[in-house]
C-alpha cells in the first residue's frame, strides 16, 4: 500500500487505475473481496470518508455496499466501479442545500414554490 500525506486529496482516476489493473475483467467480486479492494483505494485513507462512511462493523459494510450490486449479477456480489464510485460520492457530495429542500417540500404539498432567489 502507498504512503500518503494527510493534505493529498485522493484522484478517482488513480484509484480507477488502481481497480483495473488488480481486478483486470472481474467486475462482480464476494463481499470479503469488495471490502479487501475498497481498503486499498487512496480514498479508503482519506478522513473525510472515514469520518462519512463508519465502516466499522460487518452490518456497516453491508450496509455500504448493498446498492452496489448489479441486478443481473450473483446475488451477493458486489460490482467494483459502483463501490469505487459510491466512496467518491459519500466522500465528496455536497448536502442538498436548505432552500431546495424548502422548494421541493412545498412543490410536494401543492404549494407555489418561490424562485430561488426569493428564498
Amino acid at each position: 500500500m502507498r504512503s500518503r500525506s494527510g493534505s493529498i486529496t485522493p484522484a478517482y482516476s488513480v484509484d480507477l487505475t488502481l481497480l483495473q489493473s488488480g481486478y483486470s475483467g472481474t467486475k462482480n467480486v464476494s463481499s470479503a473481496e469488495a471490502r479487501d479492494a475498497v481498503t486499498k483505494f487512496a480514498i479508503y485513507e482519506d478522513p473525510a470518508f472515514q469520518r462519512r462512511a463508519k465502516l466499522e462493523t460487518d452490518s456497516d459494510w453491508s450496509m455500504f455496499m448493498e446498492s452496489c450490486s448489479l441486478k443481473d449479477a450473483p446475488k451477493g456480489t458486489y460490482n467494483l466501479e459502483m463501490l469505487l464510485k459510491k466512496c467518491y460520492t459519500v466522500t465528496f457530495a455536497m448536502p442538498s442545500s436548505p432552500a431546495s429542500k424548502l422548494r421541493s417540500s412545498r412543490s410536494a404539498d401543492g404549494a407555489e414554490s418561490p424562485s430561488a432567489l426569493a428564498v
